[in-house]
C-alpha cells in the first residue's frame, strides 16, 4: 500500500495529509528556519559566482555614470577614486552581494511560496510557477527601470547641480578673460571664480547604486503583494480606495527612506509606486470579482447538489412508502374475511 505521506506531491505542492495536519508554533519556526537556510545557501552560491565576474559587473554598474557625465556636458571622462586600500575589495564584495541577490531571487521567491504552501488548497498550490516567474520578472523590471532611467537622470541632475559653472563659463568667457571674474552681472560687480571639480569615490557610488537598484526591485513587487493579500481576503479594493490619500503619503515617506537624500530619485521612486498602488487597486477589484463569481458558482453547485440529494431522498421515501403500502395490502388480502356478527 502506498504511504499516504508520499502523496503530498513534490515538496508539498499537492494537497495531502501534510496540508491538513495542524502545525504548532515551533513547527512553523522549524519550517521557516529550513526555508531561510536554503535561501541563504542559494544567495551565498550566487555571491561566489558573481564575485568571479566582479570586474564586468563593476563596468556594468558604472555605465549610468558615464552616460550622465556625457549628458551633463562634462569634459574628459568620469573617474571614480579609491580612497582606502580596502575600498576596491569591499566594492567588489558589495557588487557580488547585490548581484547575488538578483541571481538568487527565484530561489528566494520559491522558498517563500513553499513556506506558505501547506496552508493553501490544492488549486492554489498550482500557482507556484506563475508566482515565482511573476515575482522575478517584477523584481528585474524594477531594477531595469532604475538602471536605465532613474540612475542616469539622478546622476546628471546631481552633477549639474554641483557644477553649475560649466554652462555659465562658456557664456561669460569674455568677462573671465578680461577681469578674471567668474560672473559679472554688471560692470560694477564681479564674483570671484571658484572651481568645482566632481570627484566621486568608487565605494560610495557603488553603495548608492546597488542600494537603489535593490530598492526599486523590491518596490515593483507591490502589485504582487496586493494580489496575494486580496486572494487571502486581507485587503479589498474598497479598503484600498478608502485610504488612498494616506497610502500616497506613506509611499513618499518610504521613497524618502529608500533613496539617497535628494528629491529627484525620491520623486522617481514615489511616482511609479503611486501608479503601482492604483494598478494594485484594479488587480484587487478583478480578484474580488473572480472570487465572487467562484463563490456564486460554488453556492449554485452546492444548492443543485442539495436539491438533487433531496429529490433522491424523496424518491426513496416514496418508494419505501409504496413498498410498505403494498406489503400491508398483501397481508390484508391473505387474511380470511369474517362475516359480521349479529
Amino acid at each position: 500500500m502506498t504511504d499516504p505521506a508520499s502523496n503530498n506531491g513534490f515538496d508539498g505542492l499537492a494537497e495531502g495529509p501534510e496540508g491538513d495536519t495542524p502545525m504548532s508554533f515551533w513547527d512553523h519556526l522549524s519550517e521557516l528556519r529550513g526555508r531561510l537556510v536554503k535561501t541563504a545557501l542559494g544567495v551565498m552560491s550566487a555571491v561566489v559566482l558573481c564575485f568571479v565576474y566582479a570586474t564586468e559587473l563593476r563596468q556594468f554598474l558604472t555605465a549610468p555614470l558615464h552616460k550622465a557625465w556625457i549628458a551633463a556636458g562634462m569634459p574628459n571622462e568620469a573617474k571614480l577614486q579609491v580612497l582606502r586600500m580596502t575600498d576596491a575589495f569591499m566594492t567588489d564584495m558589495r557588487i557580488a552581494v547585490a548581484a547575488g541577490i538578483f541571481l538568487a531571487a527565484p530561489i528566494g521567491f520559491y522558498q517563500f511560496w513553499m513556506f506558505i504552501a501547506p496552508g493553501l488548497y490544492a488549486r492554489e498550490k498550482k500557482f507556484v510557477i506563475p508566482f515565482v516567474a511573476t515575482s522575478v520578472v517584477m523584481f528585474l523590471l524594477g531594477a531595469a527601470f532604475c538602471y536605465y532611467i532613474v540612475l542616469p537622470w539622478t546622476i546628471q541632475w546631481l552633477i549639474t547641480y554641483a557644477v553649475p559653472a560649466c554652462a555659465q563659463l562658456a557664456d561669460n568667457a569674455a568677462c573671465v578673460a578680461q577681469s578674471g571674474c567668474f560672473w559679472q552681472a554688471d560692470p560694477g560687480s564681479c564674483m570671484v571664480k571658484t572651481d568645482i571639480e566632481p570627484n566621486f569615490a568608487l565605494i560610495d557610488y557603488i553603495s548608492d547604486a546597488t542600494t537603489i537598484l535593490i530598492a526599486f526591485g523590491a518596490v515593483f513587487e507591490f502589485p504582487l503583494l496586493i494580489a496575494f493579500l486580496s486572494f487571502a481576503g486581507v485587503v479589498t479594493h474598497t479598503g484600498l480606495l478608502r485610504f488612498w490619500k494616506l497610502s500616497v503619503v506613506l509611499i513618499f515617506i518610504i521613497a524618502a527612506f529608500l533613496t539617497p537624500p535628494e528629491p529627484v530619485s525620491q520623486l522617481m521612486m514615489a511616482t511609479p509606486m503611486v501608479c503601482l498602488f492604483f494598478a494594485s487597486i484594479g488587480i484587487s477589484y478583478l480578484i474580488g470579482q473572480s472570487k465572487a463569481k467562484t463563490r456564486a458558482a460554488e453556492a449554485a453547485k452546492a444548492a443543485a447538489e442539495d436539491a438533487a440529494e433531496a429529490a433522491v431522498e424523496a424518491a426513496r421515501a416514496a418508494e419505501l412508502d409504496a413498498e410498505i403500502a403494498a406489503k400491508l395490502a398483501a397481508q390484508a388480502a391473505q387474511q380470511p374475511h369474517e362475516p359480521p356478527k349479529l
